[in-house]
């Protein structure tokens, strides 16, 4: 690192510097080396002020002229590098005084500074500068004062003159033009009073909430503005016309600001008229904001409800819950009941049982059979079983076997039933 150290020297034209390996190791080694050898501090100097040339940098490293002032020297040292975009962590980070302690960090440093001056001016010759250009940036002060100059006359002032003498020409125009003008061209201040530091405080607190509130409003309504325009676009007839109307909106959507431009200044320039409340739908006003939309008439639009308090409330997502009820139901008349059936026969026996005559002689799922003189069982998926004269009914089989032989009872005689029952 040493040789190309003093390569890099050589080729950049340094003329003040080690002519040896000796001489740049004198530099860097040792307690009294590094930034407490002037020597150092002062090719360190030269090549952070070259750079600074090349790479419009603000900050700069200045050479010491005794060992006392290597502190300063490291802090700007550090400034510069971190301005430089430095990437050795071993030159950046840690503490300041700690960072060249050592020969091959001194070393380091000379390397990177001197690369980054090469590449500097190897980037300058090929990019070479085509001349600087000053803009000048009217200010909002310098704007309020050339239109005041301009509303009162004024000529064009010259390069020499100075603020005061220009303000006391400007007082005495005022003057002027005050006493030859009507009492009710400028009016009367709506504020007259003083107000302390402290109020004035928060006059300016009240301001700056005020700015925050209105600021959000505008952003709201040119929001709205756009979201508005871009619904009217997606229609086929608005997307032939697209250019025409962008164009249209465009010229008026730019002048919207967002930022309000109201200061405490316009406090001060208030006149008493402002205090003055009208309607806005005062014929005075109304001259100005009316519109031709205004004379459309509407017609008669029919009511499509939506209140909340005619709203029927939503059917129950579950269904009401009820007590479970028993087994088979026992069969009535004047031959007795079937009852609940053999075996799964019983589920019937709900619907089972009849009156005198005349009822149900086979049930479906979940129905019994009813008797004719006397009643009847049910069966689990077929027909009940039927009822004889004075007998009980057939019970009521799985799957309809009860049913089957209900059935056949009921074709025998009253005799044949007695006997089989």
């Amino acid at each position: 690192m040493d040789n190309d150290i003093l390569d890099s020297l050589e080729d950049l034209g340094y003329v003040d510097g080690p002519e040896d390996e000796a001489g740049l190791r004198a530099l860097v080694d040792g307690s009294e080396g590094g930034a407490r050898c002037p020597g150092y501090t002062q090719l360190v100097s030269w090549a952070a002020g070259e750079l600074k040339a090349q790479a419009n940098m603000e900050d700069m490293i200045n050479p010491t002229t005794s060992a006392e002032d290597h502190s300063s020297f490291l802090m700007e040292v550090s400034s510069f590098l971190k301005e430089l975009g430095c990437p050795h962590s071993v030159l950046t980070e840690g503490a300041v005084s700690q960072r060249l302690a050592t020969p091959e960090t001194r070393l380091l440093l000379l390397d990177f500074l001197l690369a980054e001056l090469m590449s500097a001016r190897m980037i300058s010759l090929v990019t070479p500068d085509q001349g600087l250009t000053v803009q000048m940036r009217e200010s909002d002060q310098a704007g309020d004062l050339k239109s005041m100059l301009i509303a009162l006359g004024f000529p064009k002032p010259p390069a020499n003159i100075t603020p005061q003498q220009l303000f006391n020409k400007v007082d005495q125009k005022v003057n002027d033009v005050k006493s030859k003008a009507h009492s009710s061209l400028i009016g009367k201040p709506l504020f007259t009073g003083e107000l302390s530091d402290k109020q004035w405080k928060m006059l300016e607190q009240m301001q700056r909430e005020m700015h925050a509130e209105y600021l959000m409003r505008r952003q709201m309504l040119i929001k709205r503005l756009d979201v508005t325009i871009q619904s009217f676009q997606w229609s086929e007839k608005a997307k032939q016309r697209e250019d025409e109307l962008t164009k249209a909106f465009r010229t008026r959507r730019d002048q919207m600001k967002e930022e309000p431009g109201v200061n405490i200044g316009d406090i001060l320039a208030a006149r008493e008229d402002l205090a003055v409340l009208e309607k806005t739908s005062n014929a005075s006003v109304r001259k100005a904001t009316k519109t031709a939309l205004n004379k459309i008439i509407i017609g008669r639009v029919p009511d499509r409800g939506g209140r909340t308090n005619e709203l029927e409330p939503p059917p129950p997502e579950m269904p009401s819950w009820t007590q479970r009820s028993g087994g088979g139901g026992q069969g009535g008349g004047r031959g007795g009941g079937g009852g609940g059936g053999g075996g799964r026969g019983g589920r019937g026996g709900g619907r089972g049982g009849g009156g005198f005559s005349g009822d149900r002689v086979q049930g479906g799922w979940n129905q019994g059979g009813g008797g004719g003189y006397g009643g009847g069982g049910g069966g689990h998926g077929g027909s009940g079983g039927g009822g004889g004269y004075g007998g009980s009914g057939g019970g009521g089989g799985y799957g309809g076997g009860g049913g089957e032989a209900s059935q056949k009872v009921m074709d025998v005689p009253c005799s044949s039933h007695r006997s089989s029952a």
